[in-house]
């Protein structure tokens, strides 16, 4: 059948609807991809957060264990302070014992050499009375010899102390008078050889103990010396062990540091993007509502003077059939391949809805009518019951062919309905592909792809 004209205001607007859509289609690109942006934008907010919580929790710790180091540090180094000061001391008491120690090597060398000539006044001393008696022993035998009286002095003259010595004197004069000088010498003699003997006791002793003090008190010094040297070894271990330590602390609590930081920063930054992304959105959202607006305002305007132009035509008609082509729905604006009331452009709900608004009272027809999804022409009859629209097996002119055979089902425009039965109707993406085709004489009750299962008066 042949397709009516438009007038040349309709298809100028047609036109102009057209580049309309070409142009929304570009701007919900553009917001289609602000979006994908703007979420890529929110995961890595997200995982930048999450890096940032975890990376802020490492900063705690590190700062406090950067803290227990440095106090651990502080502690060690005041007791190696302290313990230095010990070994100081000890080191001084091991000079001034040094120096106690050559004052008491002196003393015990005059002590020796008082010993030694303490032994030698004795040898000395030994040896002169031994001298004498054997003098005095020759003198008294002499006297013996000279004298018979005398004979009974020589049986004592030997191996006698100065005691004896002078009781058995005293019973003889002439004994007396011969060995007084000589027994008075040997007396003395013994006397002083007596007190060499205790002087040699005494410097014996005195060397001994002048000897022990001095190894006893010089060893105790340097034992105390080696005990603090060694404490004192042992602190400066630690100390540099906790120096060690607080550093590693330290160069890790700089390093989360210059990573939170960092990852404040980055966060920063991806919020100012996703902010400056929504703004975008925002614009290109509020552009496109826009166009929208627009463009099914003059989609409306061109479908209703093309219903205008059906029904003129149908009037002049038998009054059984309207009209059978496309009309002006292939100037219907086309967002992405979704028409401007939510069907899939070129599909058979498409163009059956545009039918629906631009020829009946239902002329905000659209895909959620009232809160109903009408979807795909399978759901058509149910949906259209749930909004209160008539459904049933009487065809008449103007109303909506639906059948449920099929994945999607199929859906058309009743243009005539004949004696027979029969019906004619206009439909898209039938015997055309995405396109428009008519029939004639559809037997709608055959059943099958062909066929309807009703029909709903809108």
């Amino acid at each position: 059948m042949r397709l009516p004209q438009l007038s040349p205001d309709l298809a100028r607007r047609a036109r102009h609807v057209a580049s309309g859509a070409v142009v929304l289609a570009i701007v919900a690109g553009a917001g289609s991809a602000g979006i994908a942006h703007a979420e890529s934008d929110k995961d890595r907010q997200n995982r930048l957060e999450t890096a940032l919580a975890t990376s802020q929790d490492s900063l705690k710790n590190s700062k406090a264990e950067a803290a227990t180091a440095q106090q651990n540090l502080t502690t060690s180094q005041q007791r190696l302070a302290s313990q230095q000061a010990v070994l100081s001391q000890a080191k001084s008491d091991v000079a001034i014992a040094k120096q106690k120690d050559t004052q008491l090597a002196v003393k015990l060398a005059a002590a020796r050499e008082a010993l030694t000539k303490a032994n030698q006044a004795v040898a000395t001393g030994k040896a002169e009375l031994d001298a004498d008696r054997k003098t005095y022993a020759t003198s008294m035998n002499r006297l013996v010899q000279q004298s018979s009286p005398l004979q009974s002095i020589a049986v004592f003259t030997t191996n006698l102390t100065t005691n004896d010595m002078n009781q058995r004197t005293q019973w003889s004069t002439v004994a007396t008078n011969v060995s007084k000088e000589a027994v008075e010498e040997i007396s003395r003699k013994v006397v002083t050889l007596q007190a060499a003997e205790k002087t040699q006791a005494g410097a014996t002793r005195q060397a001994a103990e002048r000897k022990k003090d001095s190894a006893a008190h010089l060893q105790t010094t340097r034992t105390l010396e080696q005990e603090a040297e060694s404490a004192a070894d042992a602190v400066a271990a630690t100390v540099k062990l906790n120096a060690a330590t607080a550093a590693q602390k330290q160069a890790q609590l700089d390093a989360d540091r210059a990573k939170t930081s960092s990852l404040t920063s980055q966060v920063s930054q991806v919020k100012a993007s996703i902010a400056r992304a929504a703004a975008r959105q925002a614009a290109a959202a509020k552009a496109e509502a826009e166009a929208r607006r627009q463009a099914e305002a003059a989609s409306n305007k061109l479908a209703t003077a093309a219903a205008s132009a059906d029904r003129t035509r149908t009037r002049s008609g038998s009054g059984q059939s309207s009209s059978s082509t496309a009309g002006s729905y292939g100037a219907v604006a086309n967002y992405n391949g979704v028409d401007p009331w939510g069907f899939y452009w070129g599909q058979c709900v498409s163009y059956a809805a545009w039918k629906v608004r631009s020829t009946t009272n239902w002329s905000n027809f659209q895909n959620d009518t009232n809160g109903v999804h009408f979807g795909n022409a399978v759901n058509w009859g149910a949906a259209a019951r749930a909004i209160g629209v008539r459904v049933d097996t009487s065809p008449s002119v103007g109303s909506v062919a639906w059948r449920t055979s099929g994945y999607a089902g199929h859906v058309a425009w009743v243009t005539a309905v004949h004696g027979d039965g029969t019906i004619d109707v206009s439909e898209y993406n039938f015997e055309v592909p995405g396109g428009f085709d008519t029939r004639s004489r559809v037997n709608w009750s055959s059943g099958g792809s062909a066929g309807f299962d009703g029909f709903i008066h809108f």
